[in-house]
């Protein structure tokens, strides 16, 4: 029961707070990337979380290619801003996320191990289906090619990814889930 009033209460935390993702005035480039990078580190973040607190070696494997493929996002992204002289701005939806990650990671740890697994794919499938809601916004409204390539690009990776989460939730729900 713990875990599903912690669960139902970090959806509800995370989904007020990405909301504000795309529902900003008009983002700057800068301020997208801000927000990319912050949304990549918390996929980081809660992936290497997982990678310490499961003992599932199928949402190891997950925890890993989210470490993995969002590290890439970010790196590119750092490339493309140094190429561009630019730098990253935060902006309200920015903060706002940051704080969210940092609450997230909060939950994770103090989450009984044995409620953990399904807690993190939880977070992941509210997380993910956000992400790729706000590329969708960011991408028409991006000004710079290189940029709006970039999130095209990585859009379906975090799609393949969401996917990836929900079918380890289903396969957390079968009788005699194998780890």
């Amino acid at each position: 029961m713990t875990v599903k009033c912690t669960a139902g209460a970090l959806l509800l935390l995370l989904a007020s707070t990405i909301c504000a993702f795309g529902q900003e005035a008009r983002l700057t480039d800068a301020q997208i990337v801000g927000i990319l990078l912050v949304a990549n580190q918390a996929e980081i973040a809660a992936g290497q979380t997982a990678l310490r607190r499961t003992q599932s070696r199928s949402i190891q494997s997950f925890a890993s290619r989210m470490v993995d493929e969002h590290g890439q996002v970010n790196r590119e992204t750092a490339e493309l801003m140094q190429r561009l002289a630019a730098t990253p701005q935060r902006s309200a939806a920015s903060d706002a996320l940051t704080q969210q990650s940092y609450d997230d990671l909060a939950m994770l740890n103090a989450i009984e191990a044995r409620e953990f697994d399904q807690a993190y794919l939880d977070r992941e499938v509210i997380f993910l289906r956000q992400l790729i809601k706000s590329v969708d916004a960011f991408i028409p409204s991006t000004r710079n090619a290189e940029l709006k390539v970039l999130l095209v690009r990585s859009r379906p990776s975090f799609i393949f990814h969401l996917d990836q989460a929900h079918r380890l939730q289903l396969a957390l729900e079968r009788p005699g889930y194998g780890r």
